[in-house]
């Protein structure tokens, strides 16, 4: 008797798991004007209406990086999307009623005050493979992006910053390919400053 109503309690707790709906699928967001924005199976909605739908569903539904955030009464939705084998990327929506359009790919990052100019930013650099030699690297520049009065663009002051701490220097656009046009340039890796009382050991 008592096997028999294990074998019921296991059929029963079985059968909970297989008809368990996935809530993994979706999430919601409402802006200060009381509109609806959800994210669901790879579209994203606008008041119950699709305005964008993802090639590939590679959203990370459970992210804590997908927001919204609205800057002079625009409204930008971030979305955490899988970036393996490279770092996971966040997405950036100009969301209206009638479109979802795409004004930023970044890898994963905090959206904050980097440069602390009063504006947030969000961004860095993606990983790259070694260079097989101990005293060079391959220069990999850094993405950042700002946003700014309505608008999200390039932070050409940070990312000049933050590449001549990471590669030693910085590098335009125009001059990061090697010979053949491949990213990326390699270059000596950035002698790291001692202080006085390492250099007089």
């Amino acid at each position: 008797m008592k096997q028999k109503y294990i074998l019921v309690m296991l059929s029963f707790t079985i059968g909970l798991f297989a008809f368990r709906p996935d809530v993994k699928e979706q999430f919601n967001f409402k802006t200060s004007s009381g509109h609806l924005i959800k994210v669901l199976k790879g579209q994203i909605l606008y008041d119950n209406r699709v305005v964008f739908k993802f090639r590939d569903d590679d959203i990370i539904y459970e992210s804590k990086s997908n927001r919204i955030l609205e800057d002079h009464g625009v409204v930008f939705l971030f979305i955490a999307l899988a970036g393996s084998p490279n770092l996971d990327r966040l997405n950036t929506f100009l969301i209206t009623s009638a479109n979802a359009a795409l004004v930023a790919d970044a890898v994963i990052s905090p959206i904050k005050d980097y440069d602390n100019d009063g504006y947030l930013e969000f961004g860095g650099r993606d990983l790259t493979e070694h260079h097989p030699s101990r005293d060079s690297m391959y220069y990999v520049p850094n993405k950042y992006y700002e946003i700014k009065n309505g608008k999200v663009s390039f932070d050409n002051s940070l990312m000049k910053t933050v590449d001549i701490k990471t590669n030693g220097l910085y590098l335009p656009p125009s001059k990061r390919l090697d010979k053949n046009g491949y990213c990326c340039k390699v270059i000596s890796k950035p002698r790291k400053k001692r202080s006085r009382s390492e250099r007089y050991d």
